[in-house]
């Protein structure tokens, strides 16, 4: 394995991101605030129809404008 480099978390947000099994083809990269940071890589597949966390999560993305910008969001990422 080739060693590309390191990035931050905070620069994926809104990075799109190829999904093959996904209708739409391609997602984006959103917060998880539930996701403890300490393990892991801190990018998890987000199921909104089978997690109620998840799906949370969405709804606070939706319903809180102030929470997307603080994130740098486009509102269509998440409508």
């Amino acid at each position: 394995e080739e060693w590309l480099g390191d990035v931050a978390g905070a620069d994926l947000l809104g990075a799109r991101m190829k999904a093959p099994l996904s209708a739409r083809g391609e997602v984006r990269a959103l917060p998880l605030l539930n996701i403890a940071m300490g393990k892991g890589t801190g990018i998890v597949t987000s199921v909104p129809s089978d997690s109620p966390e998840d799906y949370i999560a969405l709804m606070d993305l939706k319903n809180k404008a102030a929470m997307r910008e603080k994130y740098g969001l486009a509102d269509e990422w998440v409508m």
